[in-house]
Parts: structure tokens; C-alpha cells; sequence
């Protein structure tokens, strides 16, 4: 889901729309796992649409989940010099799959939140 504001701007033949796009920074192995330890960290950026470039990231939240969504489990989110890293605890989730829900929020109050089935399996 999206939150924006746009508007016309009479100077310009065209303008990206205002949407974030998450984006993950995961210590996966190349297949798209990661170990089943407490202490992961995910970092958290945003892109934007084609030739939109987001404003700094004001807020972050990431939730996980093992059963699709079902249930949540919000992660530890921290910011430090501009970047936001989402702290999350595998220990003893061995062979699950995990969901993610991600809430993005810019400087200009565009926002995004996204659903990502089946993110990364845990090892």
C-alpha cells in the first residue's frame, strides 16, 4: 500500500510519482536463507519510482512471520548516521519460512507498506 502526494507541475514534460520501494540489505547465503540465530540484522532503504528519489527515511518498521502472516513478530528497529537496520531473532526457527511487513515512511510523508511472502527460509 501506498501513501503520496502528488501534484502538477506545469514546468516539467514529465515527473516520477511518488512511491518508496523497500529495500532489504539480508546477510543471506545466495539462496535466500539465513541461520537461525538471535541478533540479524536487515538494513532498511528505499528506493523510488522512476525518476523520483525518496527524501530520507523519517520512520522504519519490520514485522516478521512463520506462518504467512498470520502472526507477527515486530522486529527491534534502530537508526544510526541515516541508516535503519531491523534486528530480528531466528533462534530455533529451523526450516521456517519467513514472511515480512515492512512500513517505510520519508521526510515528505510518503509511505509504503509491503507484504513479502515466503522473504528468505531459515537455516
Amino acid at each position: 500500500m501506498w501513501e503520496f502526494t502528488s501534484k502538477l507541475d506545469e514546468s516539467v514534460y514529465s515527473q516520477g510519482i511518488p512511491i518508496l520501494f523497500p529495500r532489504y540489505d539480508l546477510p543471506e547465503d545466495g539462496l535466500k536463507t539465513l541461520a537461525a540465530t538471535a541478533g540479524r540484522h536487515i538494513g532498511l532503504t528505499a528506493t523510488g519510482h522512476a525518476g523520483y528519489t525518496p527524501a530520507a527515511l523519517t520512520s522504519a518498521r519490520l514485522s516478521y512471520s512463520y506462518d504467512g502472516g498470520t502472526t507477527w513478530t515486530e522486529a527491534r528497529v534502530s537508526q544510526q548516521g541515516g541508516r535503519w537496520t531491523a534486528t530480528v531473532n531466528h533462534a530455533g526457527a529451523t526450516g521456517e519460512q519467513v514472511t515480512l511487513k515492512t512500513e517505510l515512511t520519508d521526510a515528505r510523508g510518503d509511505s509504503v507498506t509491503q507484504t513479502v511472502v515466503r522473504a528468505y527460509d531459515v537455516r
